[in-house]
């Protein structure tokens, strides 16, 4: 008689007899390296006096991944950038290819130059740098208010224009002058006379003109005409010797004071000015409306000489001129 065994007794037959394999442990998982990443550096700033210039930057670093890892980057460090912002993509990859990607800007500014330096500054006191000497004021015999004035040439516009443009265009500092010719109750025809032998012996290649106070002084509406020449002729004569020429109109007068000038007759003189820039070739300067909002802060009681203030924004106007036409593009 054959023997049965129900399932359960054949399975424990099988256990006592050995006829399973034993339970063993699992095999561990490796831990898997971190995500692979790359880090691009910080947007990077450079700057020229060109068109374009050579710029370094530090490179990427990554984290996770397995070594070793290449790192890339385009355009690459060293390249040649123009002015402007230029994207830079870089990429890193590691032994398994797997790959990881960033990216950044390099903006480049452009220096500021200008393409003359040496600047004559040729006038009167209104040049030199005079002014009141503050509280010292007191009044004509005709009732006109008066002050006596003093040089102080820290304080005149071609000394504050020499700030403005050391500020401005600091790769030049070393080759930037302006030199101060003015010459206190000069006329504008004994400015046409004085005008060669200086502009020699400086070898300006940028002239600032401003003449005429004097002779709207001495003659009134007749000194339009003789100061027009005087200017003509020293405009003509920087103009020959291939200076790059500006001319300021005069600025306006303060009423009541001692050496007040008619306003008419300044701005039928200012006009002549402009239209002898014009047909010269030069750049007209526009002190007169510069000032008018703000007269007594520009102009001192004596009624013509510029404040510490007025001398500022004369530089002022002269800087937005030779910018305008002097700084390269």
């Amino acid at each position: 008689m054959k023997a049965r065994f129900t399932p359960l007794i054949a399975a424990l037959l099988a256990v006592s007899c050995g006829g399973a394999d034993s339970p063993t442990s699992p095999t561990p998982t490796p831990t898997p390296p971190g995500a692979f990443r790359i880090t691009c550096p910080t947007g990077v700033v450079g700057s020229t006096t060109g068109t374009s210039v050579a710029v370094t930057f530090p490179q990427p670093t990554t984290t996770g991944g397995v070594a070793p890892v290449t790192v890339t980057c385009s355009p690459f460090s060293g390249s040649l950038f123009n002015v402007g912002t230029t994207n830079v993509s870089c990429q890193a990859v590691d032994a398994r290819n797997t790959a990881a990607a960033c990216s950044f800007t390099v903006a480049v500014s452009r220096i500021p130059t200008l393409t003359r330096t040496r600047f004559l500054a040729f006038g009167d006191s209104t040049t030199a740098g005079e002014v009141t000497v503050p509280g010292a004021t007191g009044a004509s015999g005709q009732g006109m208010a008066w002050a006596p004035l003093r040089l102080v040439p820290e304080a005149s516009y071609p000394t504050q224009l020499r700030t403005f443009l050391l500020g401005r265009y600091t790769a030049q500092a070393s080759t930037i002058q302006v030199i101060n010719a003015g010459s206190s109750g000069e006329s504008a025809l004994d400015g046409a006379a004085r005008f060669p032998g200086v502009l020699s012996s400086t070898n300006a290649d940028v002239v600032l003109l401003l003449e005429g106070y004097n002779d709207l002084s001495l003659y009134g509406r007749r000194g339009i005409n003789v100061g027009i020449a005087g200017l003509d002729a020293m405009a003509k004569e920087a103009r020959n010797r291939g200076a790059r020429v500006f001319i300021a109109g005069l600025t306006p007068s303060r009423p009541g004071g001692i050496n007040t000038l008619d306003q008419e007759v300044i701005v039928e003189y200012n006009t002549r000015v402009r239209a002898l820039a014009s047909g010269e070739g030069a750049v007209f300067v526009n002190l007169f409306d510069a000032f008018l909002p703000s007269l007594t802060t520009y102009v001192g009681v004596d009624g013509l000489h510029p404040t510490e203030a007025g001398y500022r924004r004369m530089a002022e106007e002269f800087l937005t001129a030779i910018r305008t036409t002097l700084e390269a593009r």
